[in-house]
């Protein structure tokens, strides 16, 4: 799962260049390893609904 240090990062670089990061690291990536990723890890871990 991704995680960043906003708002703190935030002093030396922007949001869109992290998440812009994220996504060119994932580029080659299967759809279902970009949605535990982005989004399913994070759902499970923090028992999200």
């Amino acid at each position: 799962m991704f995680e960043s240090n906003f708002p703190v990062d935030k002093l030396s670089l922007s949001y869109p260049v992290v998440w812009n990061a994220f996504k060119k690291m994932v580029a080659d990536f299967t759809e279902p390893e970009k949605d535990a990723l982005f989004r399913g890890t994070a759902t499970k871990v923090y028992r999200l609904a």
